[in-house]
């Protein structure tokens, strides 16, 4: 099990469809007074972005660029030569198309008008993967709202100023572990075995006719042994070590 795949960070949420084994749905009326197409760049441009993943002691950076094609009414987005996702706006809709080799093509829509406070997004995550330990699944309900107009956001050396939203997503469920029989005959691993809740908040900020200028993942993990059991509920002196994964747009 991946951590990344529990932290859910790297998730544009105006932007991207997830897949693998994902029902989305949104939860609002379509009536609001904030127009997400404003939110989305508004003319062709190439965005880098600046990742930074710290586990611990060990801190991976990274830098990658989004190629932006706007024409009409359509936004695509391309890194290096794949095409990564096609956004079409209509009066009332966003519908994003995310392609993947890997896990086939997704279809996602969503209303454009909304509130502050309106869902734009609600899914189901479940998977499952075999390994060497056992079987191990994950069952996640993760909603994202957008939780109020900001004019500034400043982290680290990052500093965005604007009309800007912040959207919070949480992802909460169970990542549950079955253990090999014989794994456990042996006396190892048996404090993994069984059920693992997992609580996860993130944050990421969209700007208007930019897009996503940053996304901000502070993980809580609690046990050393479940590095990707996230639960940002807990007090900070129950955290064993640093966590967290970010982005941010240069521009």
């Amino acid at each position: 099990m991946n951590k990344k795949y529990i932290s859910l960070v790297v998730v544009s949420v105006l932007l991207t469809a997830c897949g693998g084994g994902e029902k989305s749905s949104t939860q609002n009326d379509g009536k609001g007074s904030i127009d997400l197409k404003q939110y989305f760049p508004n003319k062709s441009m190439t965005k880098t972005f600046s990742s930074v993943e710290r586990d611990g002691d060990n801190v991976d950076t990274s830098h990658n660029d989004e190629i932006i094609e706007v024409v009409g009414n359509t936004i695509t987005t391309t890194v290096g030569t794949q095409v990564l996702k096609k956004v079409v706006f209509s009066d009332t809709n966003i519908t994003t198309t995310s392609f993947d080799a890997e896990d086939g093509d997704e279809v996602e829509s969503k209303y454009r008008h909304v509130d502050l406070g309106d869902k734009l997004l609600s899914k189901k995550i479940n998977s499952s993967s075999n390994t060497d330990l056992g079987k191990i699944t994950t069952k996640l309900d993760r909603v994202c709202k957008i939780q109020s107009k900001e004019n500034r956001f400043e982290k680290s050396d990052h500093v965005y100023t604007g009309d800007l939203l912040k959207i919070e997503c949480i992802a909460e469920g169970e990542v549950i572990y079955e253990i090999k029989q014989a794994i456990l005959d042996a006396g190892a691993a048996t404090d993994l075995n069984g059920s693992h809740s997992v609580y996860n908040k993130s944050y990421t900020y969209v700007q208007k006719d930019i897009g996503e200028v940053a996304s901000i993942d502070d993980d809580c993990v609690s046990n050393a042994k479940l590095p990707m059991i996230v639960n940002d509920n807990a007090k900070p002196e129950e955290c064993i070590k640093e966590q967290y994964d970010y982005q941010f747009y240069l521009p």
